[in-house]
């Protein structure tokens, strides 16, 4: 466990190191939220500079929450970029596209214009009679999307400005449950019946490790990319889930007060995304040497660039079923899956796997 001193710490420093561009989707409320307070309380007044990128739906939520980060750290450039629906990816294109040429006006010849940190919290998470297939207008489940593709599109548009920065661009996945089950032959989940709420969650965390591992052998040294479990965070608000079975409803209740013994608290979650700016996710060069501190990437390298981190800030221990598998094959379809509904959506078509 790493200790919240050190979070803290860690946070304050990262500010006072350089200037920080950051971008956080999906984070009108929540953990993004409370990331992007934290961000902004960190830097204050004594921090180099920090301008924000908060995209998000809900306008109102996010000019107050701007407004208030703007109070906490006067000085600070805080942007809304607005959009309706990002499990499209034209749409994230759309907002990349955007944030790009806000960037370059801002910094225009006074440096070079980046991203340093991205934080993704963007998700639709439903369970039971909720837990249905919704294809959306380009052909790919939406909740899924927002878990998986829209999330990897926001990487790849943004890659320029991510490995231009002078902290080696840091990307935070805000989900990364345990990995059980994946289904090679349906990636997208498309076909009937297979979509689940277990489901979901190992399939997506399975896809976005091992591309993680693709893109920081590719981006060695200038960026490092982390998959975060934040652990139980938020409650469920059943009274706003009428679609949720009687027993999920039961199954919440009775287990609450267990949860309220592990659970993490907002500001502390926030904190903890922050967190994944500091050299211990580091995005090194093949062939330094890296002290202890230096977190083992999922490859297995100190220092690897590609990170699965759990709630207190652990390194998390794959399932035995990850050695097993052809790594180099699964690694190889997802990538190809992947990049083919890009290519497809890029188009104009409908994804087709």
């Amino acid at each position: 466990m790493v200790s919240l001193d050190v979070v803290k710490a860690s946070n304050r420093a990262v500010v006072k190191k350089q200037p920080i561009t950051a971008v956080f989707v999906g984070a009108t409320q929540g953990i993004g939220e409370y990331a992007l307070r934290q961000l902004a309380l960190a830097h204050g007044s004594s921090g180099q500079g920090l301008r924000i990128y908060l995209v998000g739906r809900k306008e109102g939520a996010a000019r107050t929450i701007l407004s208030e980060a703007a109070v906490t750290c006067p000085g600070g450039d805080f942007r809304f970029i607005p959009t309706e629906d990002i499990s499209l990816l034209n749409e994230v294109d759309r907002v990349c596209a955007e944030i790009a040429r806000a960037e370059a006006e801002a910094v225009g010849s006074t440096r070079t214009a980046c991203v340093d940190l991205l934080v993704m919290t963007q998700a639709y998470f439903a369970v039971g009679d909720q837990m249905q297939s919704n294809i959306n207008s380009e052909g790919l489940e939406s909740s899924l999307s927002l878990l998986y593709y829209s999330r990897m599109r926001f990487i790849m548009q943004l890659l320029p400005l991510l490995t231009a920065s002078p902290l080696a661009g840091r990307v935070v996945s805000v989900f990364g449950g345990p990995e059980a089950k994946l289904d090679l032959d349906n990636l997208a989940l498309l076909k009937p019946g297979t979509l689940g709420f277990l489901t979901q969650g190992s399939h997506t965390t399975w896809m976005t490790t091992l591309l993680f591992e693709r893109l920081a052998a590719q981006h060695r040294g200038k960026l490092s990319l982390n998959h975060y479990f934040p652990g139980y965070v938020l409650r469920w608000d059943l009274d706003n889930r009428p679609g949720l079975t009687l027993w999920f409803k039961i199954l919440s209740v009775l287990l609450w007060p267990i949860i309220l013994l592990i659970r993490v608290g907002l500001q502390e979650s926030g904190e903890r995304v922050i967190y994944h700016t500091s050299d211990r996710f580091a995005a090194l060069p093949a062939g330094n040497t890296v002290g202890a501190e230096i977190a083992k990437s999922t490859d297995g390298i100190p220092g690897g660039g590609a990170y699965k981190v759990g709630t207190k800030g652990d390194i998390t221990p794959l399932p035995k079923v990850y050695s097993e598998i052809d790594k180099e094959e699964t690694s190889q379809k997802i990538w190809d899956h992947t990049m083919k509904a890009f290519e497809d959506i890029s188009a104009g078509r409908k994804f087709s796997p």
